[in-house]
């Protein structure tokens, strides 16, 4: 990057700076502050009792917990969505029922969720591939988003209810050449976890499910960074089975994917990322550090030939950020940081600087 290229850089990063002078909002692979609600008709009695339904959804979505649906802790955020209502309208469904589909807004139930202690997810979060195989007694195979329609649809309910993102294989030639039913059923995770690889999965989950003389079971393996967790879940009809299985899920999965933020600290988090040698890697650079979760303002604070240093403010500690840093596969690091600096920011806040960090930006 020459001089004139570092300087055109830093008049970019002004309207920039102000974009993210904010808190972020990333690209989430589903929405989680919308909820849809049969309702009776549009009276102001049924709107508002759908309401309630309706942010309590997405309370649920928004913290993979379900046990909020029911907890004192936001009784009050229930009783009262009117302050987080966005908007809402009625559609009607394919079977004629009338539904009241309501959006909150996101940002102020994360920070109302916060106040109270209580984690959201992250809005970068990767999804689950989930290897499928079911026993109904009468047939068994594995399902995808084109097989078994009760299961399936059950299964993508689950995870939709719990706001976990959700990939089924397509289990076309390439994937039936590598695993088998009785791969998945008998719980042999080497070929699946090949076969698992063409996704870029960073979460695989084999799930198997048969029927017995009382219900369904269902037996649960949850593999990543090479360690796998498993338990098992059992229910009436498959629906409940399975809406179980995906509680235990969510437990596992939410002390690395939710967030609690810090409502009255501001860190700042110093970054240099060398390998910027044109506007579009700045710009690459920029989003990357902008969608990292806990992460609310990006500012540029420097730029060389083939560099830039930024500046993060982040609301979480910053070994969180460092977490997600380190699993980007778009920057590796490339010298040790430096000692941390501390000042206050004179109004009562927590403020810290922590060291500069230096990463690579990669091809």
């Amino acid at each position: 990057m020459d001089t004139g290229l570092a300087v055109r850089v830093i008049a970019l990063s002004v309207g920039l700076a102000v974009l993210y002078a904010g808190p972020i909002a990333a690209a989430s692979p589903q929405d989680l502050h919308a909820a849809g609600v049969p309702v009776a008709d549009q009276s102001a009695q049924a709107r508002a009792q759908a309401l309630e339904s309706a942010i309590t959804q997405v309370l649920v979505a928004m913290t993979g917990r379900a046990d909020l649906a029911h907890s004192t802790r936001v009784a009050d955020l229930v009783k009262s969505p009117q302050p987080y209502l966005q908007q809402y309208h009625y559609e009607r469904g394919a079977d004629g029922q009338l539904e009241l589909i309501a959006r909150f807004d996101g940002q102020s139930l994360r920070r109302a969720l916060a106040k109270r202690g209580i984690p959201s997810w992250q809005a970068k979060r990767p999804p689950v591939l989930v290897w499928f195989a079911l026993d109904s007694g009468d047939e068994h195979g594995l399902v995808n988003e084109d097989t078994g329609e009760q299961p399936g649809e059950a299964l993508r309910t689950a995870f939709a209810d719990l706001g976990i993102p959700l990939i089924l294989p397509l289990l076309d030639l390439e994937d039936r050449q590598q695993v088998r039913y009785s791969d998945v059923y008998g719980g042999f995770s080497e070929p699946v976890l090949a076969a698992s690889r063409r996704y870029s999965a960073e979460l695989v989950l084999m799930l198997r499910v048969s029927a017995t003389a009382t219900g369904w079971n269902g037996r649960w393996a949850l593999y990543r960074d090479g360690t796998d967790v498993s338990w098992e879940s059992r229910g009436a009809s498959i629906e409940q089975m399975l809406s179980d299985g995906v509680q235990a899920l969510a437990a596992s999965l939410r002390p690395d994917y939710t967030l609690l933020p810090d409502l009255t600290a501001s860190t700042l988090m110093r970054i240099k990322v060398n390998g910027v040698g044109s506007l579009e890697r700045f710009a690459t650079v920029e989003s990357l550090l902008a969608q990292l979760p806990g992460v609310i303002g990006v500012r540029l604070s420097g730029a060389g030939p083939d560099w830039v240093r930024m500046k993060l403010t982040l609301n979480v500690a910053p070994p969180l950020v460092q977490r997600e840093l380190s699993r980007s596969q778009n920057l590796e690091p490339a010298a040790a940081g430096t000692l941390a600096e501390r000042s206050g920011d004179g109004a009562g806040n927590r403020s810290r600087i922590e060291g500069e960090r230096v990463y690579r930006l990669l091809q």
